[in-house]
């Protein structure tokens, strides 16, 4: 699982005194001794005890996947049904180490997007284009949102019905988690955590110098994908029946949950 605004809390030395009112640079100084995997970007001061874990209001994850043969308005149907505060037990890992666990969650918000639809690497209607799916809630629980991915996955493909959400909300018929395989957690990103009283600072130097670390990333994988796509455009040219073409299923299937072991039965 990747993380684009994870934060951390911690005790630090400051310079700050009656003469001095100008802070040390903790961005500069954090870089300068993480690994390029991890930057820092801003910083703030905030009260003895304030948790980072524990003290942040909503979260935002986006999971991002190829639409292939996948029915958005089915995933958007179910995802609907995800809104709002839920015991959501059957769309989780069981956490062994909690001996009171509690599985009400809040999720405000869930939107299912089409990426790229007018990008030349990704024609309309080829199957190659990307979508998102962004759920903001109040907090999650461990794999919620890959257990969601594949349950959404799963139905878009046409092989579960669309209620099968608010099915699995209903915890008086169906209390014990349903057997499927989670989706991969290579498309999951953990894009946005808000705190209240948080006052950001941002070194500006450094914002550029990830800036440009994250366009050097770019910019080698979008070349490794124009060569991929430039490989299979010429492949599918010599497949004389297109409705034989393969149309990204198999990705889509390994990303789902099993429709044949994703089963509802009441314990």
């Amino acid at each position: 699982v990747s993380a684009f605004t994870q934060v951390i809390s911690l005790t630090v030395r400051s310079k700050i005194t009656a003469e001095c009112t100008e802070e040390l640079n903790y961005v500069h100084m954090l870089n300068g001794v993480l690994p390029n995997s991890i930057r820092c970007v801003a910083w703030a001061s905030v009260p003895d005890g304030k948790s980072a874990r524990f003290d942040c209001i909503s979260r935002s994850y986006r999971y991002y996947f190829p639409k292939a043969n996948l029915d958005l308005d089915r995933i958007r149907q179910a995802a609907a049904d995800l809104v709002g505060t839920h015991d959501f037990r059957n769309f989780c890992k069981l956490d062994i180490t909690n001996s009171e666990p509690t599985f009400i969650r809040r999720i405000d918000n869930v939107t299912v997007e089409q990426l790229n639809s007018g990008h030349d690497l990704n024609s309309k209607n080829s199957g190659y284009e990307m979508c998102e799916l962004l759920v903001h809630g109040s907090g999650f629980l461990w794999h919620q949102i890959r257990c969601v991915v594949a349950i959404l996955i799963s139905i878009g493909q046409g092989k579960e019905d669309a209620s099968l959400v608010r099915m699995l909300l209903d915890i008086e018929k169906y209390p014990c988690t349903p057997n499927y395989q989670i989706a991969s957690e290579l498309p999951l990103v953990l894009f946005d955590c808000q705190f209240d009283g948080v006052d950001w600072i941002c070194d500006q130097a450094s914002l550029r110098i990830t800036i440009c670390h994250l366009q050097r990333h770019w910019a080698s994988f979008q070349i490794r994908a124009t060569m991929t796509k430039a490989m299979l455009d010429n492949l599918e040219n010599q497949i004389s029946d297109k409705q034989q073409l393969p149309i990204l299923g198999q990705l889509s299937i390994r990303l789902s949950a099993n429709p044949n072991t994703s089963s509802t039965r009441k314990c």
